[in-house]
C-alpha cells in the first residue's frame, strides 16, 4: 500500500534505487545430494493455510512429518547443522505459498539467501517511527537476498507482490539465524485461563484473506490477470476489464512518481483514491518519471470515465480479488485449549528483526 504520510506532503529526498544485479552466485551442489522429499499424497492440492482447525492442523502435522523425517528445513531444503549464520543461496519451496502461489508463473523458481552483515547493520539503524526508513530497510533486505529465476533469466525482487514481502523478509531471516537464537517471541494471558499463551512471529503463521472461490474463474492463471466483464453484473459498461497483479516494484515506481510531483509543487492534489485502483490497472509504471507521468495520466482519464455504478462495481471489484495479510497470530493455550488471537507485534521493534544475539554482556540498559 502507498504510504499517507507520502500524500501528506512528508518529502523525504527521493533517491533513484540503483538496478539490481544479475545473481551470479550459483547453488553449490553438495558432493552427496540427498534423498528428496516427497510429500504425503493427501498434500497434493491442499491449500496451507496455517490457521487454527482440525483440517488444517492434520494437513500441518503431516507437512512436518516429512521435513522431520528428511531433516528439511521450512524453506524445503537440508540444511547444515553447523551455522550460526547460514550461507549460499537456498531455492524456496513454492508449497510454502499455499494458494499464493497461483499468483505468479508456474516457471517461476524463488531463490534466498542470509542477509549479509552490511544489511544487518543497515537494518539496525531504522528509525521505527518512520514508515518510510523501514519501507527502504526492507526493501534493501529483499534487493540483495532475494533472487527470481524464470526461463528467459533473473529478474528484479520488486516483481513479488505487496502481500508477500513480510513472508519473504521473515522466511530470509529465519535462513539467516540458527533456529530459535533469535526468536520473535512474545507472551500473553489465555482469554479464558490466564496462564501465559505463547506467539510466535514465523513465515509460517502469517494468515491472509484470500479472494473467494466464486471470483476465482474470472483469474487467468497463464496469463496471471482478472478479466472481468461488467455486462456479466448487469451493467452497460461496453468492454470487459483487463486488471494485473500490483507488485513491489509497481508501487515503487508510482511512489516515486508522487514524490516527485510534491517536490515540484507542495500543492499538488493527488487523488488518493484513484492511487488504490492504479497498481491494478497498469500493467507497468515506468521508472523514467516523464513516461510514468504519461502512463499515470492515461490511467487517471479511464478511471474519471468511469459513471457512479462503474465506480462502486469496481470498488467491489478490487476488496474482493486483493489478498490482504491479516494482522493476527492465532495460537491454543497450552493448558486449557481456547483458541487466542493477537495482533502482529515486535516486541522491541521492527529495528532488532535482524538484530545478531549478543555473545557478550549488554553495555547498559538502553
Amino acid at each position: 500500500m502507498i504510504n499517507d504520510e507520502v500524500l501528506e506532503g512528508q518529502l523525504p529526498e527521493f533517491k533513484e534505487e540503483a538496478p539490481v544485479p544479475e545473481v551470479k552466485e550459483e547453488v553449490k551442489e553438495q558432493e552427496q545430494k540427498p534423498e528428496q522429499a516427497q510429500e504425503p499424497e493427501s498434500l497434493v492440492g491442499k491449500k496451507l493455510r496455517y490457521k487454527s482447525g482440525d483440517s488444517d492442523k492434520e494437513l500441518k502435522e503431516k507437512y512436518k512429518e516429512v521435513r522431520d523425517e528428511k531433516h528439511l528445513s521450512k524453506i524445503g531444503d537440508t540444511l547444515g547443522q553447523n551455522f550460526e549464520i547460514r550461507e549460499g543461496w537456498l531455492e524456496v519451496d513454492k508449497l510454502l505459498m499455499g494458494e499464493r502461489a497461483m499468483y505468479y508463473p508456474q516457471d517461476w523458481r524463488f531463490r534466498i539467501r542470509p542477509a549479509t552483515v552490511e544489511a544487518i547493520r543497515n537494518w539496525s539503524t531504522i528509525d521505527d517511527e518512520n514508515v518510510l526508513s523501514v519501507d527502504e530497510v526492507f526493501n534493501e533486505i529483499l534487493k540483495s537476498c532475494l533472487s527470481i529465476l524464470t526461463p528467459m533469466g533473473p529478474l528484479p525482487w520488486g516483481n513479488i507482490h505487496p502481500w508477500d514481502r513480510l513472508w519473504f523478509i521473515l522466511l530470509i531471516r529465519e535462513y539467516t539465524f540458527v533456529e530459535g537464537e533469535t526468536a520473535i517471541i512474545y507472551k500473553e494471558p489465555c482469554v479464558e485461563c490466564d496462564n501465559d499463551v505463547e506467539f510466535k512471529l514465523i513465515s509460517s503463521a502469517l494468515m491472509y484473506d484470500m479472494p473467494d472461490k466464486e471470483v476465482m474463474k474470472h483469474f487467468n492463471v497463464e496469463e496471471q490477470t482478472w478479466y472481468i466483464n461488467p455486462q456479466e453484473y448487469d451493467l452497460s459498461w461496453p468492454e470487459p476489464i483487463t486488471l494485473y497483479l500490483p507488485t513491489l516494484e509497481k508501487e515503487a515506481n508510482i511512489k516515486a512518481w508522487m514524490i516527485n510531483k510534491l517536490q515540484q509543487n507542495r500543492n499538488a492534489k493527488i487523488d488518493q483514491v484513484f492511487m488504490r485502483f492504479l497498481p491494478w490497472m497498469a500493467p507497468k509504471i515506468a521508472k523514467d518519471l516523464t513516461i510514468a507521468q504519461r502512463q499515470i495520466r492515461e490511467y487517471e482519464i479511464k478511471f474519471k470515465s468511469w459513471d457512479e455504478d462503474m465506480f462502486s462495481f469496481m470498488d467491489d471489484v478490487i476488496k474482493n480479488i486483493n489478498i490482504l495479510p491479516s494482522t493476527k497470530l492465532i495460537t491454543k493455550c497450552p493448558v486449557c485449549g481456547e483458541e487466542n488471537t493477537s495482533e502482529i507485534r515486535f516486541p522491541d521493534g521492527i529495528s532488532s528483526l535482524f538484530n545478531v544475539s549478543r555473545k557478550y554482556k549488554k553495555f547498559g540498559k538502553k
